[in-house]
């Protein structure tokens, strides 16, 4: 009886049990939803239960009230109480730093913790903070020291992007950009963000030498997604949205023009459709009539998978963008395919294949300086109608202006672009620890400029019609050979050797076909129908690069870290002789929280010093500059021979056959520091850059008859400190809380030119910013009660006031003085990210200081003129004698320095703080939802672009390098979806 009583009990105790256990299934991914294979699943002890699948999925029995821990390299680990519920879906969010992360540097990579030089890393995931743009442009603010310009905010426009200060003249400050192991012209504008995997950006000489002649500006690395073995992973992205121009210019309305010109110029020539317009009432806002509510698309897939022996990847892209000045838009698409094959155990091949078409159209912002159409729209008069009553376009605007209108709806302008990039590799490994790689590859590039402008357009442009053909062709092949070594010595000392040899070579051509008078029916396709041809022109060019490296890795204990690169290059851009330039580098770094006494505290779980010192080069002066060129035709080279009209050839430059390499030495101090289990993590590097031999045009003697010669002079230097840090605040199970930003300084300065001098031209000083601003200093406006001091001057009362700071009683170039800097002094960002549950919340800010812009808008509309509109502020703002405007000058004819030129009147502070980006996004559960289709993570989101900007600038965008013929910035309202199969 007792027997069969224990029995019933221990019964009824293991069904409880077996009640009281669940079948738990999970999914687990990282804030992007993309899934984690191989994160850990582990009892709060410790205990290892499971790890997760390639689709990221777990399945295990556990008990209610049961805590486990989800565990993933780089990751925050989550702990999660096992309650009711038989499904998880587990979110990993990237800890402040992960010392175990793969670095890509110049051919190899390497992990984080083991770099000697200064290099930031951006993952694909931190690239989604800009929608709208390039993926150029969505590097601004992710990384300390690189600093990013918008060059153009236009449909298909890229940004400019400077590392650590400007160090040339002449020979461009852009970095180089290699992808997938390919160097790329203009940034990184054909690449879409969505095929991205990380960036690594090269900022000091110990992690940029390794490419030698083309580091001088630093070196971005971009590694495009790769395949990965197990079940394909299907990943969708698809974001639209729209765009409203920012900042539109409040002008005069066409009733307060006509008072305005009228009280000027008594005699003011009004045509008639201007006074049968006004007679009317009505005013034109050319702003409105040429600009719309953009639209964006955007659509991404991308497929992945593969074996043990052979990982793929296939991305295609698609974008477009309707732009806010109508009838201008950006079409772009992209292939892309990537594939690695492990042949046997001692060879591997790989190939990388990626196609673009693209189309621009209509963008004549740049190329048509003062009659560009934005530019059109705010000077021109808003008393012209657009059309005549006839239905034709108003033709009668001042200063021969074209109808921005007109312009919209008949400049017929498409650009076209065919890429491909490619390259192919073999690596074999004849033995443990040696590999031997060859990877081959380059892109072919076809380009054409279509443009056809109808004569209906305006005055300056030529009746009858005018087409231009423009086609080119670009070539790039490049050979790479490497071997490197890797061994270790009683796993102490370990070693990686690298040694090297490139060749590669551009060639450029292209053919231009110019014609006037021809039928608006076929445009440019009808070139030979017209009555006028030329000027026609063609245009060849090649150079070549070769180049032998190494490099030494030695890595003892894990504690001292020592890199020494060298690398020598042959170009044939410079002369005979001057073709060859060595550039090597050396760094060494100390992990101190390696060492023994660093064991018994807990404050740091990573603390390193770096330091580095090397030398790199720019040879960025196009081909053939170190030569004496000839050219045919012109003033100097024609003559009459036997009573006709020849033409020959002069020659226009002159050689310098000593020209030779632009040179930055640079050295480089950093710590990285990794705080509390990695919960704070940062980095901090002090530099100093001093660039010499800058390739510039020096002036020569008349007698000489050239005007310059390209030749090395000076010096540059740039010195500053970045700062980067990131902060887990709040990881509970259900909320976190991370920020990120980063700081950077930059110090510029001319340190020597050229035969002594101290400045040229007034606009390079020695001591001072290569960007430095120097010119005559306004001081309001002359009052009635200085009137026998303006006279002096040749002023009156309501004119500008300039200062004569030598009292000379001449206002000249001799009282000009230095009136600020035109790029910021210190630039960064910040994000928060919050997370509650699936609720996502990202804001991103961008900043900058210190520096002023020249608003050049301001010249035209906020002075009087006789050929445009002018602002609205200064209608109601303009010098009277009731109204003595300290400000804005009188409207007066022949008035001096009324619209600034030469003063720093138009100067405005460029400082601002920006909410770039700010986006809400919902992360699905796991739910039957998902899972019915097949679904491993769908994510919906919505977000503003450029949201809010503070800043004391009045003109189209603070960020913009052109202010005269702007192509206006937007706000973008963006809604998207990502999901995973």
């Amino acid at each position: 009886m007792y027997k069969q009583l224990t029995m019933l009990v221990l019964a009824l105790l293991f069904s409880a049990a077996i009640w009281a256990q669940n079948r738990i299934s999970g999914l687990v991914t990282d804030a992007s939803l993309l899934p984690l294979a191989g994160a850990t699943i582990s009892l709060k002890n410790g205990q290892a239960l499971t790890t997760t699948d390639s689709s990221g999925r777990f399945s295990v029995t556990l008990n209610r009230g049961e805590v486990i821990q989800v565990s993933y390299t780089g990751m925050i680990s989550r702990t999660i109480t096992i309650a009711a519920e038989t499904s998880l879906s587990i979110a990993l969010q990237p800890s402040a730093v992960n010392l175990d992360d793969v670095v890509v540097v110049g051919y190899g990579a390497t992990k984080k913790s083991d770099l000697t030089g200064s290099v930031a890393t951006i993952k694909a995931d931190e690239l989604k903070n800009a929608k709208v743009g390039t993926a150029t442009s969505a590097l601004q603010g992710l990384a300390a020291g690189v600093f990013v310009t918008t060059g153009s905010v236009k449909p298909g426009g890229d940004a400019s992007v400077v590392i650590r200060g400007s160090g040339s003249l002449r020979a461009g400050n852009s970095p180089l950009y290699v992808v997938d192991g390919i160097p790329v012209e203009g940034g990184l504008q054909d690449l879409s963000p969505g095929d991205i995997q990380s960036i690594e950006v090269l900022k000091d000489a110990s992690s940029a030498a390794i490419y030698g002649s083309r580091g001088s500006n630093g070196v971005i690395l971009v590694t495009t997604r790769q395949g990965s073995k197990g079940k394909s992973r299907i990943t969708l992205n698809l974001n639209g949205g729209f765009q409203k121009m920012m900042n539109k210019q409040k002008l005069m309305n066409a009733q307060q023009y006509y008072q305005l010109a009228s009280r000027a110029i008594p005699d003011y020539s009004w045509t008639s459709e201007e006074l049968r317009y006004l007679s009317r009432g009505l005013s034109t806002d050319w702003q409105d009539a040429i600009t719309q509510d953009g639209k964006y698309s955007n659509y991404n897939l991308g497929i992945s998978g593969g074996s043990e022996t052979v990982k793929h990847f296939l991305g295609a892209d698609f974008y477009d963008q309707q732009g806010t000045i109508k009838n201008s838009s950006f079409r772009k698409l992209t292939l892309r395919y990537n594939m690695d094959a492990q042949t046997n155990s001692w060879l591997k091949t790989g190939l990388r294949f990626n196609i673009i078409e693209s189309a621009l159209k209509n963008i004549n912002e740049e190329d048509d300086s003062g009659y560009g159409t934005m530019f059109s729209a705010i000077s021109s008069q808003p008393t012209a109608p657009v059309y005549l009553d006839n239905g034709d376009y108003f033709d009668g605007f001042l200063n021969t202006k074209a109808n921005p209108v007109a312009i919209v709806d008949l400049l017929d302008k498409v650009t076209k672009k065919s890429r491909a990039v490619g390259s192919v590799y073999f690596e074999i490994e004849p033995v443990k620890g040696l590999k031997i790689r060859s990877d081959n590859g380059g892109e072919l590039e076809f380009f054409n400029v279509n443009s056809y402008e109808d004569g209906r357009m305006g005055q300056h442009y030529p009746d009858g019609g005018h087409a231009v053909k423009f086609n080119g062709k670009k070539r790039y092949m490049q050979s790479e050979n490497t071997a490197t070594y890797m061994f270790d010595v009683n796993s102490i000392h370990r070693f990686t050797i690298l040694g090297g040899f490139s060749a590669s070579k551009y060639t450029y051509e292209s053919t231009t076909a110019d014609s006037k008078n021809l039928s608006p029916v076929l445009g440019y396709d009808n070139l030979g129908g017209a009555q006028n041809h030329g000027p026609n022109g063609s245009y060849a060019s090649a150079s070549t690069l070769t180049s032998f490296y190494g490099r030494l890795n030695y890595n003892l204990d894990d504690r001292y870290l020592f890199t020494v690169t060298m690398r020598q290059d042959g170009s044939s851009r410079f002369a005979p002789g001057k073709q060859w330039g060595f550039f090597p580098s050396a760094a060494i770094a100390w992990r101190i929280s390696k060492e023994a006494f660093m064991e018994e505290q807990d404050l740091f779980s990573e603390l390193k010093l770096r330091a580095s010192i090397g030398r790199l080069g720019n040879q960025n002066i196009g081909d053939y500059a170190y030569a004496a060129t000839i050219s045919q035709g012109g003033e100097w080279s024609d003559y009459v021979f036997g009573g006709n009209l020849a033409t020959g050839s002069v020659q226009n430059t002159i050689s310098n056959p000593n020209l030779t390499w632009e040179k930055a030495n640079q050295l480089d101090l950093g710590l990285d520091f990794g705080m509390l289990k990695n919960r704070i993590a940062g980095t901090i590097d002090v530099y100093y850059k001093k660039t010499t031999d800058l390739l510039w045009l020096v002036p020569l003697p008349t007698e000489s008859g050239f005007d310059n010669s390209l030749t090395n002079i000076g010096q540059i230097n740039n010195k500053g400190i970045e700062f980067s840090l990131t902060t887990i605040n709040i990881n509970t199970k259900h909320f976190s809380w991370r920020t990120s930003g980063n700081f950077s300084f930059n110090d510029n300065k001319i340190a020597e030119l050229y035969n002594g001098k101290t400045d040229v031209n007034k606009a390079l000083f020695v001591g001072r910013h290569m960007s430095t601003y120097y010119t005559l200093q306004a001081d309001g406006i002359w009052q009635a009660d200085e009137l026998a001091k303006a006279a002096v001057y040749n002023a009156q009362p309501g004119d500008r006031k300039v200062k004569d700071l030598n009292n000379d009683g001449v206002i000249n170039g001799d009282d000009r003085a230095f009136s600020g800097i035109s790029v910021p002094k210190y630039y960064g960002s910040f994000t928060n990210t919050f997370r509650y549950k699936g609720v996502e919340l990202i804001a991103f800010f961008t900043y900058a200081g210190g520096h002023l812009i020249n608003n050049s808008l301001n010249r035209y509309l906020n002075s009087f003129n006789t050929w445009g509109n002018m602002s609205e502020e200064y209608y109601n703002g303009y010098w009277t004698p009731a109204r003595p405007s300290n400000r804005y000058p009188a409207p007066r004819i022949g008035s001096p320095y009324s619209n600034g030129d030469g003063t720093n009147a138009n100067f405005q502070k460029g400082d601002y703080l920006r909410l770039r980006n700010i986006e809400l996004a919902y992360q699905f559960p796991a739910s039957s939802f998902v899972r019915k289709i097949s679904s491993s993570g769908m994510r919906v989101y919505a977000s503003v672009q450029n949201a809010v900007t503070w800043t004391r600038f009045t003109g189209f965008d603070v960020e913009s390098s052109d202010n005269t013929n702007p192509y206006p910035n937007a706000r973008s309202f963006i809604a998207g979806l990502s999901i995973n199969f």
